[in-house]
């Protein structure tokens, strides 16, 4: 046999025979996710990297777009994500990250916990303002909505037309 029919047939079993993640959408596989997101407080890429069952991220982001049913659970997955990570926010708070200096005195890295406190919290604030955000910024908001409206009736009433 040639070499050149040799490679050919190598080609066509590593066609048929690939090894990988899934990339083929399923209902019960993105229900997995959605679960396994709404219970951790971890990003998307390290979960998919965590589990050899699940596609690549980059896959994920297409089904979103091709599947709106799945579109709609993942949207809810993120918002309980959000619970998740306050609780680790709970967490970290109630059990200090250690360290031992080069004395090998025992510390505890109080900035370090301060950054990942101030980093979940951004996140949470951003993600579901209502719940977590900033009140006093929620409350401009809203007496700016009003403030704009009562200028808008003023304009239609000083414009209003006769006819």
């Amino acid at each position: 046999m040639s070499g050149k029919k040799k490679t050919q047939e190598k080609s066509n079993e590593n066609a048929t025979n690939r090894v990988g993640r899934p990339t083929k959408y399923t209902p019960t596989l993105a229900q997995e996710i959605c679960d396994v997101i709404a219970s951790h407080p971890n990003g998307l890429t390290k979960l998919c990297n965590e589990r050899d069952h699940w596609p690549h991220a980059a896959n994920i982001f297409i089904w979103l777009r091709k599947h709106p049913e799945f579109r709609e659970q993942y949207t809810r997955a993120r918002v309980d994500q959000i619970d998740a990570s306050i609780n680790l926010m709970q967490e970290m708070l109630d059990e200090p990250h250690h360290y031992q200096d080069e004395r090998g005195n025992h510390r505890v890295d109080v900035s370090l916990l301060r950054v990942k406190y101030d980093a979940i919290k951004w996140q949470a604030s951003k993600l579901q303002p209502k719940q977590y955000g900033d009140i006093k910024e929620s409350e401009q908001k809203e007496g700016l909505l009003e403030e704009l409206l009562k200028h808008k009736h003023e304009l239609d009433e000083k414009n209003k037309k006769s006819f």
